[in-house]
This record gives C-alpha cells, structure tokens and sequence, in this order.
C-alpha cells in the first residue's frame, strides 16, 4: 500500500498545478497533481508525457478516472471511499497503470482503506 504524506514514511509530494507555465524542466522527477475538470487538462496531460513527469488527477467519477488512466495519469486521488472502491475494482478488471489514491486526513483511516484494496492513501502533508 502507497502512503504519501505520512510523517514515518518518505515520499515524493504532489505539486498543484494550474497552468502550463506551473510546470518547469523542474518538475522532472516530481509528482504534479491537478483537476480532470482543469480546462487546460489536455495540455498539461501532454507535458506531463512528453517531459516524463509523473502526473496525478484529482478525479470526481468513473469516466474521469477511466479517461485520466488512458491519458497516462500515474495516480488517479479520489475524495471519497465508495468511488475509490469504485475506480479500485475497475483498475483491477482493466489493469490499469494508475494507482488509486484516497485523500485522508486521520492515520486511523488507513487501516479502512487497507481493507477496501484501495492502492493507496494521500495525506494532506503530502501535496503542496
């Protein structure tokens, strides 16, 4: 299981971005996250690849992680428990390359989402 932004554990942080000129050859070798709903979506998906940058989508339903997947994300962060069982038992079905993470705030919660198979699980500390 992936756990991002816990203190006990190292991890590469997610950096938001916004806009294209949020991304910098810097950015090789981060994680960026944005919104699926981003209107620069598909510019920022097509950097991200052409430059190798790991990318996560924050995604809201099922056909926005089905498309974030196909369009190469590496992580697809979900807000809610049922929709990453949801996004989780379709990665499985479709071997998707994305990884399922589920925002949580409380260490308790990792345990639950252990359980539901979900990937993993993203703390606050862990995006900047």
């Amino acid at each position: 299981m992936l756990i991002i932004g816990h203190a006990l554990v190292p991890f590469k942080a997610f950096y938001w971005v916004k806009l294209i000129s949020d991304i910098t050859p810097s950015s090789s070798g981060s994680n960026v996250i944005f919104r699926f709903d981003n209107i620069n979506y598909k510019q920022l998906t097509d950097i991200c690849r052409e430059n190798a940058i790991s990318f996560a989508v924050e995604i809201y339903s099922v056909k926005e992680a089905l498309l974030s997947n196909a369009a190469g994300a590496s992580y697809l962060v979900v807000n809610d428990k049922v929709l990453a069982k949801n996004v989780q038992d379709l990665a499985e079905h479709y071997l998707f390359d994305a990884k399922v993470l589920l925002r949580i705030s409380q260490e308790k919660e990792i345990k639950d989402t252990a359980q539901l198979g979900i990937d993993g699980v993203l703390f606050a500390k862990g995006e900047k």
